[in-house]
Parts: C-alpha cells; structure tokens; sequence
C-alpha cells in the first residue's frame, strides 16, 4: 500500500521540540542498522525516529498512532539537490512525496536533515508497524536516490523490536494475534485534578491533585523517563512548552513537580520562539511524556517514543 504524499499534519510543534531538546532521536544512539545497497547510500548518514501515541483530539481524524522519522543527510548535498523522500516500513507500507522548505532543519550540533510530516497507518490508525527492516530513501534532482535501513526499537528499551506491531491500547485493543502487539506509551490522564493559573509572583500555573494520578500513573506505566506540557491559548493555538519535569542532560530535577508532587510553572520555566511565555495567556495544556531511560546515563535527550494527553483547562 503506498501513500502518495507525507500526511499533511501539522509540523510545528514536532519541529519546535526537536530543536529545543532532541539532539538525536532514538535512531541516532545505538540501534543496529542495515548496510544499504545504493550507490549513494552515504547521502543519509543515519535516521531518527519517535512513535507518538496522541489523544483522539488531535487529529482531526482520530488517528491516535503516529510516527515522525528524521533523515539526516551528508553536508555534500544541499536541501535544492534534494527532489522526495520515502519510508517503508517492514510490512512494505510506504509513505513518499516531494519535500518543501518546511521539511528541512538542523540539530543543535548543526547536522542538517529532513523531518517527516507525522505519518499515519491508514489501515488501523490505532496502531504502527513496528518490527522489522525500516528504508527511508531520498531522491535527488538528478535522479539518483539513497537508501538507509534499520531496525526500530521496543518502547523502553534500546533492543530491536520483536513485536510486529505497536498500538495505543486507550483506544483499541487486538482481536487477533495479541502476541504481534505492544502497547504504546501510555498517556497522562486528563482529569482527577486540577490545573490552575494565578498571577502571584509573575504569573504561575500550578495543580491541586495531580500527585495522586501522577503516582498511579508512573505506576502503570514503568517506561515513563521524562514529562513536560504543551501550553495554548484560548483557541488552542500553541504558546510553548514548559521545560520538562528532569533536564535532558543529566536528568536532574527541574523543579516542574514540586516536593509534595504537585506541578509548578512560571514564566521562567517556559520556552517558545521567542523566548518565555505569557502565562495569562495560557487556557489549555497537553501533559507529554517520553521515554528514554534506556539511554542513561550516555544520552539523556535521546527517546523513540512519547505520549500527549488531551486538552487539559487551566482554571
């Protein structure tokens, strides 16, 4: 089954998260890979990834299983040399079309790639394919392509995957062959607290309740490494993010969760592109975790997957 253009998902916040905190996604510490047979094949010098389990809110579809891959490309092309690009995944699903401006970024170390749009599996958009041989090939403007392949990885762990499929089990559950799936990272519960703003000292949004559900939560969910929110206004439009709950460097605390596990952001504790953001401003926050704790202590900003909660009020 071939999809014949990247799925027209909005790219922002994917983008904005990557530049602010992923120096390499999962692909780029330490998974096996699949020599290539092309002749250009040095072109791409290795692929990130991240699985992305979303509430049923934020696509307008529905979708809840998502993925976003990164192909990083040698500096000896440029993004003009550079027509389309394609993934296909194991089970010979495919996803290519042309790439434009927006496809096109750089990491915090300056190694430039290509972000795909969030792609989705359209025959169960509840679930991914996951094990197996993944090729993301680019093609040039004179024809030539290049070709990378690899493996992915289980969520919460840096081994090759082994489960034939990935699926958010808060949406559907398989009927058939259950050993082939496994669960995407959990999503944070929306509701049994609350979440509030108060213009004391600056501004700042802090919970009542959250500490409870937090700890069931990690309970349920043991592959949780790291969290953050997502802010928005009043028409959802996205604001920024706050800085997350460890840093990514040597996972210390940051001081989003407070000692007694309720959360705390002020406008210091917040990134957006231009610089912190206006709290007041905020109306609605996402909770999203990741996962990643199979990279300590050598790569605290790698991860592969994460969840995003629905739309939370801020009172």
């Amino acid at each position: 089954m071939v999809n014949n253009h990247f799925n027209g998902i909005t790219r922002a916040l994917a983008t904005l998260f990557i530049l602010c905190l992923l120096a390499g996604c999962g692909g780029s510490s330490g998974s096996k890979t699949v020599p290539a047979n092309s002749e250009t094949e040095s072109l791409i010098s290795f692929v990130g990834w991240y699985f992305e389990n979303t509430a049923p809110d934020y696509f307008n579809n529905g979708a809840t299983c998502s993925l976003v891959m990164l192909l990083y490309y040698s500096e000896s092309i440029t993004k003009d040399d550079m027509e389309s690009a394609s993934i296909t995944a194991p089970n010979g699903t495919q996803w290519a079309g042309t790439l434009s401006s927006s496809n096109f970024s750089s990491s915090s170390t300056g190694k430039p790639y290509i972000i795909t749009d969030r792609l989705l599996y359209k025959d169960n958009p509840q679930t991914f394919p996951l094990a197996g041989t993944w090729t993301a090939e680019i093609i040039l403007k004179n024809g030539k392509s290049s070709s990378f392949k690899r493996t992915f990885h289980e969520p919460g762990s840096s081994d090759d995957a082994t489960h034939t499929y990935l699926y958010t089990q808060e949406d559907w559950m398989p009927s058939t062959n259950p050993s082939q799936y496994i669960a995407a990272l959990y999503r944070f519960p929306s509701q049994g607290y609350t979440i509030q703003y108060s213009a004391d000292n600056g501004g700042r949004i802090t919970s009542t309740g959250f500490s409870a559900v937090r700890s069931s939560f990690l309970t349920d969910e043991p592959r949780t490494y790291n969290m953050y929110c997502w802010l928005f206004d009043a028409s959802t439009n996205y604001l920024g993010r706050s800085n997350p709950e460890y840093s990514m460097i040597d996972h210390s605390g940051t001081n989003l969760i407070t000692a007694d596990g309720e959360m705390l952001i002020t406008p210091a504790s917040t990134i957006s592109t231009t610089g912190n953001v206006d709290l007041s401003k905020v109306k609605y926050i996402r909770i999203v975790n990741i996962d990643g704790g199979q990279y300590a202590p050598l790569s605290h900003s790698s991860f592969d997957n994460r969840s995003v909660s629905s739309f939370i009020t801020v009172n």
